[in-house]
């Protein structure tokens, strides 16, 4: 039961990546989270290193779910294990934009 709910959210996560990550990849790409990092050096080489770090697993993940989701619906016969495919990719494209976004949501906190 729990295993199934468990699949489910990452199911629906990468649903969601399918989305967000391109956005992310903008924001990154154009500067958007400069204004939200503290200006010291460290802080903002260390956000540039860790945000590309979880940044390119999240945009492969994409496009491995893009393709398999094509492969799914341009499949001709049996399609059940092209089926499986692209929910485990999508499953995959939840965790790691999880992980995308639980870093950015750490990473421009500000301290009060």
């Amino acid at each position: 039961m729990i295993d199934s709910i468990l699949v489910s959210l990452s199911i629906m996560a990468g649903a969601a990546g399918l989305a967000g990550v391109p956005v992310r990849l903008w924001q990154f790409a154009t500067g958007r989270f400069a204004l939200r990092i503290p200006s010291h050096m460290l802080a903002r080489k260390t956000f540039s290193f860790f945000g590309v770090l979880f940044l390119i697993p999240s945009v492969l993940a994409w496009i491995y779910a893009l393709y398999l989701a094509h492969a799914y619906f341009t499949c001709v016969g049996s399609c059940t294990q092209a089926g499986i495919g692209t929910a485990v990719a999508l499953g995959m494209l939840g965790c790691v934009y999880l992980l995308l976004e639980g870093f950015l949501l750490t990473a421009r906190r500000r301290r009060t």
